[in-house]
């Protein structure tokens, strides 16, 4: 037996050693090599999402409503920092506090976070020192206006839309993620590999609104207004540009609630008596009624089996044209009878009622539009007066553009168009008319009548010195879950053309449960006339100026005789009579009641035609000057590279309605 030296044995020893350990790694490289390549990638990589930028929301005139940025949470490392006192003087320089820069500078920490999110020129000096990391983050940033945010809607936390355009365009916006490895030190801390990227993130989409900012601050000051100095529960307004359809604004509020929702799409209120137009229209398309035709009102209350029906303008008799200048509840229902239910029907659904307008805003309401089959006993009356039917602000809207543009109804829509993070155009809205209802002379017409409710009936406050409106104006009693209609509880609302003659506004205005005054000739017509006397003012709320100054205000000066041929002596104002048992009421009208024959003839206005001073104006703010003209009587053009304040000068006297030229100063 040869016996191995102890040298040997060592030999022998280490040989076998190294054998197993080129075994072992040969096992580890060549058989469990992928494997173990895995297991490394997943301790020191980690792949995951790279959130896309979300598309810019812009309004009509290009301001920017929300938008995102890229900002950064800032990291240090205090024991990389290797000029602590420039770190220091960054620190502070950047708005840090004592506290904090103490503690950024302290070598027995490891990891410092600094509080706040921050734009990269705000923080480019901190980021260029050694021990500073920065981790990019995505910000969604919106225009600081309640109204706006309430179309615009927002994002949650982990960046999911929940509400507005946001929600309903979610896909439009949200643009195309990527994935990236992402390296991790041995502390753990993310280090971003741009260049591991299997495809770069695609910003989303740019969405362009209708929406006209100013116009739409314009109705939010006016709707705060309105709801607090009446008490009211909250309200909307709508502004629609009844040619082509593009809601131009859109407020919403409601006291002690902080929903972010659309109540001008998600509410559906009983309209009263604005929708009584459409019933004569309806009349007057099929000839089975004429503007000067009379039918007995009986002095205001009917009996109509045993159902009262009132009126606060009492008359014996009344002409079409009355009955909607004085909003007359027996007229209609007089009138109305000539429709069939199976008419009345047809006419509110082709109008749109019942239906959702398809705009692109979560929740949207259908309304309630009943089919004749299930029509109670009182349904064919009270639907003529604006009952046992709901439309939201945005449906009778659209209902009032087909009268102020000649009867067709238009699509509404609130997105102007889409553009792709390149520009590229990929969408462009346009007017689509969905059907004809009435012929244009009939919807004339119906503006013609219109103007007289505010000329000389219940919408006298809507009034405008120098341009027409037509309109009218609306008192509904509201319900209450499981009480029915309850005393004191009304909805106030007012529709306005602007101007009548050639439109560019539909107004819609509707107060909630207001508590100091009620009636919508009162108090709903008012808040209109506020709106368009600062859009006229503004200098960009989506107006034709051109158009509006080609625009002649007609001034009617004949008073006309009653029926019977006799003139009618004015009547005093009439305390408020009880509500009937159905619930049902009118708005009563500021004016002495008279009986006003149509067409040619009108309540003689009491405006002075008598020439009036152009006021000075100089060194006013353009939207103040604007205002102090109109104010006075006179209309405005705004010309730049003027050199007089205004033409014809301050002090010189002119008609009222004349067009003064308003230097502009860009």
């Amino acid at each position: 037996m040869v016996r191995l030296s102890r040298i040997s044995a060592i030999h022998l020893t280490l040989f076998l050693f190294a054998l197993a350990l080129i075994g072992q790694a040969a096992r580890v490289q060549l058989v469990e090599g992928k494997e173990w390549s895995q297991r490394a990638l997943r301790q020191q990589f980690r792949t995951g999402p790279i959130t896309a930028p979300r598309g810019d929301i812009l309004d009509a005139t290009g301001n920017v409503l929300a938008e995102s940025r890229e900002l950064f949470r800032l990291n240090i490392a205090p024991r990389e920092v290797k000029n602590r006192r420039a770190l220091a003087r960054a620190l502070t320089e950047s708005g840090f506090d004592s506290r904090l820069v103490a503690a950024a500078t302290d070598t027995t920490r490891k990891w410092v976070t600094l509080p706040g999110l921050h734009v990269a020129s705000e923080v480019g000096a901190l980021t260029a020192l050694d021990g500073v990391h920065s981790e990019p983050l995505l910000s969604r940033e919106y225009v600081n206006a309640p109204g706006i945010r309430r179309i615009v809607g927002s994002l949650d936390p982990g960046g999911r839309a929940v509400a507005g355009i946001e929600l309903a365009l979610d896909s439009v916006l949200r643009g195309d993620s990527s994935r990236a490895s992402v390296a991790r030190d041995v502390r753990g801390r993310r280090l971003d590999s741009p260049g591991s990227w299997s495809t770069a993130p695609r910003a989303g989409n740019r969405v362009t609104l209708t929406i006209n900012r100013d116009l739409q601050e314009i109705c939010e000051r006016a709707l705060t207004r309105a709801t607090d100095s009446l008490d009211a529960s909250g309200g909307d307004i709508v502004v629609l540009n009844p040619v082509s359809g593009e809601v131009l604004a859109m407020a919403s509020r409601r006291r002690g609630q902080t929903s972010m929702s659309n109540t001008a799409v998600t509410e559906p209120f009983e309209p009263g008596s604005t929708l009584k137009p459409f019933v004569a229209a309806a009349l007057l398309e099929r000839n089975r009624a004429r503007v000067d035709e009379v039918v007995e009102t009986f002095n205001g209350e009917m009996l109509l089996g045993k159902r009262r029906i009132v009126d606060i303008h009492k008359a014996p008799r009344m002409s079409l044209a009355d009955v909607i200048r004085h909003s007359s509840n027996i007229g209609i229902v007089q009138f109305g009878a000539r429709l069939t239910p199976r008419e009345k029907y047809e006419l509110l659904r082709d109008l749109g009622l019942g239906a959702p307008t398809g705009i692109p805003l979560p929740g949207e309401a259908d309304g309630t539009l009943n089919e004749p089959r299930r029509w109670s006993g009182t349904t064919a009356e009270s639907i003529v007066m604006g009952y046992e039917v709901s439309v939201t602000p945005l449906q009778l809207a659209v209902a009032y553009a087909v009268l102020a543009n000649g009867g067709e109804v238009l699509q509404p829509h609130i997105i102007r168009e889409i553009r792709s993070a390149e520009g590229d155009l990929l969408f462009r809205a346009s007017a689509r008319v969905l059907r004809r209802v009435f012929s244009e002379p009939v919807a004339r017409r119906m503006r013609e009548l219109l103007t007289s409710v505010v000329d000389s009936g219940t919408a006298v406050k809507a009034d405008l010195a120098t341009f027409q409106i037509a309109g009218k104006s609306g008192t509904a009693r509201r319900t209450v879950r499981g009480q029915g209609y309850v005393a004191g509880n009304y909805t106030a609302s007012f529709v306005g053309i602007f101007p009548a003659d050639e439109p560019q506004y539909v107004v819609v205005v509707k107060l909630d449960s207001p508590r100091r005054a009620y009636y919508g000739g009162e108090i709903a017509a008012p808040v209109t006339a506020v709106v368009l006397r600062a859009a006229i003012a503004a200098r960009d709320a989506a107006l034709d100026r051109g158009d509006l100054a080609r625009v002649d205000r007609e001034i009617a000066v004949a008073v006309a005789d009653d029926t019977t041929g006799a003139q009618t002596p004015p009547t005093p104002l009439t305390p408020l009579p009880a509500l009937a048992e159905d619930g049902r009421i009118t708005e009563r009208t500021p004016q002495p009641a008279q009986l006003i024959a149509l067409p040619h003839a009108r309540r003689a206005r009491a405006d002075d035609r008598a020439p009036r001073i152009v006021p000075d104006v100089q060194g006013l703010p353009t939207r103040n000057a604007v205002r102090a003209l109109h104010a006075a009587g006179f209309r405005v053009t705004l010309v730049s590279g003027q050199k007089a304040p205004t033409v014809p000068a301050a002090g010189s006297l002119h008609a009222p309605g004349s067009i003064v030229k308003l230097q502009h100063i860009h």
